[in-house]
């Protein structure tokens, strides 16, 4: 490829899903290519289960982990864990149907579990129903294993767990072990390890795509579920003001997540950590961003951007007003030494 590190927007990876519908199209903009229920875009993705697309410069048409493969640290940062592997997944996910019940491992129980790798995850709730909910931990603390197992076996299992009603705006952080779905009537951007390792506890008795029982894992699952209560589920977020348009939504060790929220005519340029990428997902408005090759590209809502840690800075503009998402890894703020102008300012 023999190009230097710069921003480039992406394309996402499309994975149908029983539980799918058709919002990621109706909704988020997304081009579905047939028929079929579609559950996820993996708007970020290097992994061997999927890989997103560069959509913009002279790299088009390559994928994430090529570029991981020839920038190395200069994309994925100092501190990331892997230097041959992007350190976040982002999606978007439509939940027509309930999900799943299942849990994921931490990077200690993972680490003693083959082909297992740690997924910490945070969903930014887009869209919900009324009275559209998650699943987060039980209803109770102290759930013993083989009682909660009999529970899964005799299909009771659901009386044992904590039903929480979500809505637009709200931040929900799934630690490891935490036994949790996503319910019919919900989508949202989930940031995450980057990581696939799943273990379905309960399913509904329902077939998969090709109409056969969805595996479950449940031995697994109890080997890394915390049996009990999640008593922090929802985090409120501090209201934007005046003198200031950065929040924080997100913080744990695996990764940072902000928004901004910005008027129209905004510029913005903020400093990039040469330990971490950053990533770029827009909620609303069109933004201008300087590539880092002389060059601009565009983005539009629900669409995402990889900001090479070797970049020094992130330069936007914006013709109306806007929100976006910014992640990263937990290395301090991402959005540093912001500075806010006119979009006349910064257009060259």
């Amino acid at each position: 490829m023999k190009v230097a590190p710069h921003i480039v927007k992406t394309r996402p990876f499309l994975v149908q899903k029983v539980w799918g519908g058709r919002r990621l199209e109706t909704r988020f903009g997304k081009s579905l290519p047939d028929d079929q229920p579609y559950g996820e875009a993996w708007e970020i993705a290097d992994l061997d289960e999927g890989q997103s697309l560069v959509a913009s410069g002279p790299l088009e048409g390559h994928s994430l982990r090529e570029l991981v493969e020839e920038w190395g640290r200069e994309l994925v940062g100092k501190k990331a864990p892997r230097e041959d592997q992007f350190p976040l997944l982002v999606k978007l996910l439509d939940a027509n149907r309930d999900l799943s019940v299942q849990v994921h491992p931490g990077k200690i129980d993972a680490a003693k579990m083959e082909g297992a790798a740690s997924k910490e995850e945070t969903w930014l709730i887009l869209d919900a129903d009324d009275e559209a909910a998650i699943i987060h931990g039980l209803t109770e603390h102290g759930v013993r294993a083989q009682d909660f197992r009999q529970a899964v076996e005799q299909g009771v299992v659901q009386e044992l767990l904590q039903r929480v009603t979500v809505a637009p705006g709200d931040v929900v952080h799934v630690s490891p072990g935490t036994i949790h779905a996503i319910c019919a009537g919900v989508a949202l951007l989930e940031i995450q390890e980057p990581s696939d390792t799943t273990y379905r506890v309960y399913d509904y008795d329902r077939p998969g795509l090709d109409g056969k029982p969805r595996q479950l894992h449940l031995d697994k699952a109890l080997e890394v579920a915390h049996l009990g209560r999640s008593d922090e589920i929802i985090r409120p977020v501090a209201s934007d003001t005046e003198d200031k348009i950065v929040s924080e939504l997100a913080s744990c060790n695996s990764y940072r997540i902000e928004r901004l929220v910005f008027e129209a005519d905004t510029s913005l340029r903020w400093r990039v950590d040469s330990d971490s990428p950053q990533v770029v997902h827009v909620l609303q408005g069109e933004l201008t961003l300087a590539d880092g090759l002389g060059a601009t590209l565009r983005l539009g809502p629900y669409e995402s951007a990889i900001v090479p840690a070797a970049m020094k800075a992130v330069e936007i503009w914006a013709q109306g007003s806007g929100e976006l998402i910014v992640a990263g890894l937990a290395v301090g703020p991402l959005v540093d030494e912001l500075v806010v102008g006119r979009t006349a300012e910064l257009v060259p």
